[in-house]
């Protein structure tokens, strides 16, 4: 936590940025996500890499990131109320790190017609992240072999396609608010 506070501190000095979140993550890790233009985004990065020295564990820059995305890290996402056809399939994925959640939920988002549903990382996951997509069968596969395709060197995202998934299904899998979870006990 002090070396994070500590980048926190010196990116915004250097750039002009949104700070999206800042703050303690699973597992005793600090998660700092900002946003911005281009230049100014890369400018607080290469600080962040300087300050942080043997204390950074990994770093992500997603140019032009998908909307759907930056929504959701903003906290402005609401997903789609339901699926838009019976025939709609959902493709749930899940990485390890913050980081390969981020960088996967983007690629499969960028790779096809898919509505995100859901994205959380970190906090109350052990550090780790999961997204879940829905759309036509072919473009939710075409999603998740995006994200596991695009997915670095000892970097694991497993991935499971649902199709025609049920009302029930699409409700569970989809994002809401920590205080509106109406499938007790199982979704405490």
């Amino acid at each position: 936590m002090p070396s994070g506070l500590f980048a926190l501190d010196a990116l915004v000095k250097e750039a002009d940025v949104t700070v999206r979140f800042a703050g303690d993550v699973d597992p005793s890790r600090f998660l700092i996500v900002i946003d911005g233009d281009l230049a100014s985004v890369e400018s607080a990065l290469a600080r962040v890499v300087d300050v942080g020295a043997d204390d950074l564990l990994e770093t992500l820059l997603l140019p032009r990131a998908h909307a759907a995305l930056r929504a959701a890290v903003a906290g402005t996402f609401t997903p789609p109320e339901g699926p838009a056809s019976e025939e709609h399939a959902v493709g749930a994925l899940q990485c390890h790190t913050v980081i390969s959640t981020l960088a996967a939920t983007d690629r499969a988002l960028k790779s096809a017609e898919v509505a995100l549903l859901r994205l959380r990382f970190a906090t109350d996951l052990a550090g780790q992240g999961h997204a879940v997509v829905s759309g036509e069968q072919y473009d939710v596969e075409a999603a998740l072999e995006a994200a596991s395709t695009g997915a670095g060197a000892g970097v694991r995202v497993e991935t499971r396609l649902i199709p025609r998934a049920t009302a029930v299904t699409f409700a569970a899998a989809a994002q809401r608010r920590p205080g509106a979870r109406p499938l007790r006990p199982l979704d405490a």
